[in-house]
């Protein structure tokens, strides 16, 4: 399997599309073959700064929610990120040409932040 099926194939089990991976000019490349593994869609500066509000007027609720009830959703960002960890050390792995123990290991450390 090509390095890019196997990105689309892992996301995908993460829930991102196969069309938000192609169509797109801003070209991925694994670091190890050089092997293109996606084309993403670049968004224009207005969109960015669309997206940057919305941020921040998530961040201003998000303050406001009593620190218990983040801790609590942080826990289970955790319990998400456990479920899926062997996917998200194999896209570290891949996306920065790691050793798949050492991608695993990254996942590890956000989980344990959690």
């Amino acid at each position: 399997m090509t390095l890019a099926k196997e990105t689309a194939s892992l996301l995908e089990k993460l829930g991102v599309t196969k069309d938000a991976l192609s169509g797109g000019d801003l070209i991925v490349r694994s670091p190890v073959t050089g092997e293109q593994i996606a084309a993403l869609k670049q968004i224009s500066a207005a969109d960015a700064g669309k997206a940057i509000d919305a941020a921040h007027k998530a961040f201003q609720a998000w303050r406001l929610v009593p620190g218990p009830k983040r801790g609590e959703l942080v826990r289970l960002l955790g319990e998400e990120l456990r479920a899926h960890k062997d996917e998200l050390g194999r896209l570290v792995s891949i996306e920065v040409g790691k050793i798949p123990s050492e991608g695993l290991g990254e996942v590890q450390e956000m989980i344990d932040i959690c």
